[in-house]
């Protein structure tokens, strides 16, 4: 008697991974906006870095007590008690918050 061996395709044959697609990373970036007389803008933004082991604060360097625009923290809640003294500073000195908003951006 002669035998016929089929091999399913199901077993034997899958996809290639889309490697690119589970490569992408996100974060969320936390962004406040303050103004001031209608054309002078201050942006604040905190997010964690690509590692996720830093949460790293961009203002602009005149407004941060460090004199630097970029400034790294170990962990969120000194990089929100840094962001809540920026924002006094630039309270006293007359600014409004314009608006706040929270932005998922991809990391390649």
């Amino acid at each position: 008697m002669n035998r016929v061996t089929t091999i399913s395709t199901i077993e034997t044959y899958a996809p290639p991974l889309e490697r690119n697609r589970h490569n992408h990373r996100h974060i969320r970036v936390l962004r406040w906006t303050f103004r001031r007389d209608e054309d002078e803008t201050v942006v604040c933004e905190l997010a964690l870095t690509g590692e996720d082991r830093e949460y790293e604060l961009r203002v602009p360097a005149e407004w941060n007590p460090t004199r630097r625009a970029i400034e790294r923290f170990d962990d969120a809640l000194t990089a929100f008690q840094r962001h809540a003294m920026i924002e006094r500073t630039l309270l006293d000195e007359g600014w409004v918050l314009d608006g706040f908003d929270s932005e998922e951006i991809t990391l390649h």
